[in-house]
C-alpha cells in the first residue's frame, strides 16, 4: 500500500500515552491525533520479548519539541527520519543538534536512509536481512511525501514481503523519491487510512503495539 501526501508540512510524529512503559497500535495513535491517515514509526525496546512497544530506541521530535532521548546525548548522530518546519525529509545520520540547526519539528530514529540526495544507497545485494514486512517514507522533488507499506510472512498466500532494496527500488523507479529512509518493519508495519487500517499486519494478534507513528493531519 502507498499513499501520497501532497502537503509535506501536514506530517508529524504521534507517539504513545503510555510512553515509556508501553506502545499503543498505530490506529490508537492515530485516532488521538485525529490524523487521517498514519504508519508507524520507530523502533522500541521489548523488553522480555513482551511485544507491547515499550520505552523507545533513538529520540522523538513532536509539534518542535523534543520528546525522548534515549542515550541523553545531543552529539550523538543516529539514524533518523524527520521533518523539518518547512516540509522536508531529512534522512541518514544526524545528531539532536544538527535536526535543530535545520529547523526540525518532527523525528524519530531508524533507518537505514535508502535514497539520499536522488542516489540510492544500495547498490549491491538486498540490504541485509532478507524478506520482511517493510514501512518505509520518502519524498519527492516536488515535496509530495510517500508512505509506503509491504505486507509479508504469509507465504501460503505468497506474501513474503520484500528486501530493503526492493523498498529502495520501489520508492526511487516507480515514486521518484530523492530522499527516502527505511521504518521500524516485520509485525510494526502498519498503515492507517479513513478510520482503519488498510494493510494485514503479521502478527497474528492483529496490530502491534509500537512508541510512534508518522500521522497525517487533517488539511487547513
Amino acid at each position: 500500500k502507498a499513499l501520497v501526501v501532497y502537503d509535506p508540512t501536514r506530517l508529524a510524529v504521534g507517539y504513545s500515552s503510555l510512553m515509556p512503559k508501553a506502545g499503543e497500535t498505530t490506529s490508537a495513535i492515530a485516532r488521538r491525533n485525529n490524523a487521517v491517515a498514519a504508519i508507524n514509526g520507530g523502533g522500541f525496546i521489548d523488553q522480555g520479548w513482551a511485544g507491547t512497544g515499550g520505552a523507545p530506541t533513538g529520540i522523538i521530535f513532536s509539534g518542535g519539541k523534543l520528546i525522548y532521548d534515549q542515550l541523553n546525548n545531543e552529539d550523538l548522530k543516529q539514524d533518523t527520519a524527520a521533518f523539518t518546519n518547512k516540509g522536508m525529509l531529512i534522512v541518514g545520520r544526524h545528531s539532536i543538534k544538527e535536526l535543530r540547526r535545520y529547523g526540525v519539528t518532527e523525528a524519530i530514529s531508524f533507518g537505514p536512509a535508502l535514497i539520499v540526495n536522488g542516489k540510492p544507497t544500495i547498490t549491491e545485494g538486498d540490504g541485509g536481512n532478507g524478506y520482511a514486512p517493510r514501512t518505509a517514507i520518502g519524498q519527492r522533488a516536488d515535496g509530495a511525501v510517500v508512505m509506503l507499506v509491504i505486507d509479508g510472512r504469509d507465504p501460503l498466500k505468497g506474501i513474503i514481503g520484500a528486501s530493503l532494496r526492493d523498498v529502495q527500488d520501489i520508492l526511487l523507479n516507480k515514486f521518484k523519491c530523492v530522499n527516502a529512509v527505511n521504518l521500524d518493519g516485520g509485525s510494526s508495519t502498519t498503515m492507517y487510512y479513513g478510520g482503519k487500517v488498510i494493510n494485514k499486519p503479521s502478527d497474528g494478534l492483529g496490530e502491534r503495539a509500537v512508541p510512534t507513528a508518522f500521522i497525517v493531519k487533517p488539511a487547513g
